[in-house]
């Protein structure tokens, strides 16, 4: 397994047991292969882990795997009995408090805290783009895609067409808050359907910072963020946030009851913290880069500031740059994390195909692109995601994976392979691979990852080369660029010419 990070600790800086207060989105991913990491007796502490579930038998966040025996489980402001493992699934963003000893994670999760993003009506569907595709719900832009984002009891295309098209459908939403000149609030990496829209009595949660706030208490109304719909308070409402009073900016979650034009009689109104403790001495923190200007000056993830000038990047040469989805490790020192690595969590290959053989002993297997030769060798880790979307399989991991299944793979190529950081297993459908050019061949062939993919540059009947009118304006902007990603398309039954490639 990946070992728990070991950090020389810093003069000045305890290691005493954190003060750690409301939510804080956090996940760490693993293998089935992993095993915990204890240390012996020494300094002990806290520290956090924060990003995406990637697989259970304990739960895996961010590469490792964490013994969740006698944790304290809070699941959507809910613990105590009745309340555990059960409740969580693959995708969902958590955040959990981890046992140090020594400056380095035991392997022992204390808390396991998960909240969604927003839970309401679905709105607003675009049409897909690059393989993905946005929603709103309450005025909320949600990014989802086909490979990374996990489904429960609904799917990328069912996304907006549950039950009634007439009728908004209620879902779950899980993910990472995302910079707001990227035009999208929240990258969804986990999407449930809880329940067809019933006014004045389907449930709906939201989060942000309360604006607008009038009224005299108890009636009173204000929006999250400002936009979306107008929530209401009355003498029924529990309020739980400081002095039991709302004031302006106060950033907290509201639960309650959609009405008929889709404003929300608020149940409960309960403040939430949205960044972590000023100290901190051991973090792992998942989530999307925004406020980037350069590696030397100070971004966010989230609302948590961020220091990476003496930060390691990893994998070696990648770019850090606002929208790129990244894991950062280090400690918070007066609110700021002061980053020891960068990695880059982004997957720029995809891959949609037949498994060609499997070799679990070693974390790879391989896929194929028949009728064409040869395969591309795909490693999985203790950050990879497994999804069974054929329901055969309710833990899926690379021990289920056999030859002939169909996958959808999106990860990074190193030195020849792709290092997956989501494997999904799905019905057969169109092929797929996207990747950095080997090389071409005008009018005849791209070669990605080995995989060398005809062109038919007949203009009628051939290939269609996206974005451009032929495939001499398109090499020809290959042969300017000198390279670059480009994606192809083989439709069912696949026969080895691309019927479509678009450059990225």
């Amino acid at each position: 397994m990946t070992q728990p990070r070991q950090k020389k600790v810093k003069p000045g800086v305890t290691l005493a047991s954190l003060l750690l207060s409301g939510l804080l989105l956090s996940a760490c991913g693993g293998s089935s292969n992993d095993d915990s990491a204890g240390v012996s007796a020494g300094i002990g502490g806290t520290g956090i882990v924060s990003g995406t579930i990637t697989g259970f038998g304990s739960v895996h966040v961010n590469g490792n795997r964490y013994d969740t025996s006698s944790s304290q489980f809070i699941v959507d402001g809910a613990s105590g009995a009745g309340i555990g493992q059960d409740d969580l699934a693959v995708g969902m963003v958590v955040r959990l408090e981890v046992e140090t000893q020594d400056g380095a994670y035991t392997g022992k999760a204390l808390k396991v805290i998960y909240d969604d993003e927003i839970e309401g009506p679905v709105a607003a569907v675009s049409i897909p783009v690059d393989g993905g595709r946005t929603f709103s719900v309450f005025g909320k832009t949600i990014a989802i895609d086909e490979t990374k984002t996990i489904f429960e009891d609904t799917s990328f295309t069912q996304i907006g067409m549950e039950g009634d098209p007439n009728v908004p459908d209620i879902v779950e939403v899980s993910g990472f808050r995302s910079p707001a000149s990227s035009g999208v609030d929240i990258v969804a990496t986990y999407v449930k359907f809880r329940d067809d829209l019933i006014p004045g009595s389907t449930q709906v949660e939201l989060r942000g910072a309360i604006k607008n706030l009038s009224g005299t208490p108890p009636d009173e109304n204000f929006q999250i963020d400002g936009t979306g719909p107008d929530i209401f308070t009355n003498a029924a409402t529990e309020l739980d946030v400081p002095g039991d009073v709302l004031v302006e900016d106060l950033y907290v979650e509201v639960k309650g009851v959609i009405q008929n034009d889709l404003s929300v009689i608020a149940d409960e109104v309960e403040y939430e913290d949205e960044d972590f403790d000023e100290n901190v001495d051991d973090i792992s923190l998942q989530g999307i880069v925004s406020g980037f200007t350069d590696i030397d000056a100070d971004f966010f993830i989230g609302a948590q500031r961020v220091n990476a000038r003496d930060a390691r990047i990893s994998p070696e040469g990648a770019i850090v740059a606002n929208g790129v989805e990244v894991e950062v490790e280090g400690e918070i020192v007066g609110g700021t994390l002061i980053a020891d690595e960068v990695e880059l969590r982004q997957g720029e290959t995809k891959l949609r195909t037949f498994v060609n053989s499997v070799d679990a002993d070693n974390n790879r297997f391989e896929v194929s692109y028949l009728p064409l030769a040869g395969t591309v060798s795909v490693r999985t880790n203790g950050q990879t995601l497994f999804k069974d979307d054929t329901g055969a399989v309710q833990n899926f991991n690379l021990n289920q994976l056999q030859a002939t299944n169909f996958v959808r793979v999106e990860g990074q190529e190193v030195n020849g392979e792709v290092i997956a950081s989501i494997v999904k297993r799905v019905d057969p459908e169109d092929l797929k691979l996207e990747g950095a050019i080997d090389s071409y061949t005008r009018d005849f062939s791209i070669t990605v990852l080995g995989i060398e993919y005809m062109v038919d540059p007949d203009p009628l009947l051939g290939t269609v080369f996206e974005g451009y009118a032929n495939s001499t304006e398109f090499f020809d902007a290959l042969d300017l660029a000198g390279g670059g990603f480009v994606e192809i398309e083989d439709d069912a039954p696949p026969d080895g010419v691309a019927d479509e490639v678009e450059l990225d």
